[in-house]
C-alpha cells in the first residue's frame, strides 16, 4: 500500500509532523516495493494538490499529526484515509497503520489559519 506521511525530514527514520500543510516534506512509501519519493515542502507546492495528485498515483493512507478543514475535504474527495500520529518515526507510524493501530480520524483536527502560510 502507498503512504502519503508529512514528515519533519526527508527519510523513513525522520519524526511524522505535527501538522500536515506546515510539514517540511511529504514522503510517499510504498511498503510493497519500499519506494520512498520525498517531496519538499515550500515554494510553488500546494499542500492540497499533493493529496490530490498522490491519490491518483494510488495512496490509500495519509499520516500526519493534525490536518485543517481543506486539506481533509481533499483527502476525503479522493478517498484518502486520515490516520493521525505525530513525534514517532514515519517507518513506525506506518507499520503502525499497517496493522490498523493508528486512530482514523472522521475530520478535520486542527482549524487553518493564513497567517502561517
Amino acid at each position: 500500500m502507498k503512504y502519503l506521511v508529512s514528515s519533519e525530514g526527508n527519510s523513513l527514520e525522520s519524526s511524522v509532523s505535527s501538522h500536515f500543510g506546515m510539514a517540511p516534506y511529504f514522503l510517499v512509501y510504498d511498503d510493497e516495493t519500499n519506494l520512498l519519493e520525498v517531496k519538499q515542502n515550500g515554494d510553488g507546492i500546494d499542500p492540497h494538490l499533493v493529496i490530490r495528485d498522490t491519490a491518483k498515483a494510488g495512496v490509500k493512507k495519509m499520516i500526519c499529526g493534525g490536518i485543517g478543514p481543506h486539506a481533509y475535504q481533499v483527502a476525503e474527495k479522493f478517498k484518502v484515509e486520515v490516520c493521525v500520529t505525530s513525534g514517532i518515526p514515519v517507518s513506525q507510524a506506518v507499520k503502525l497503520a499497517s496493522e490498523g493501530k493508528l486512530p482514523v480520524t472522521t475530520g478535520p483536527t486542527m482549524q487553518h489559519h493564513h497567517e502561517h502560510h
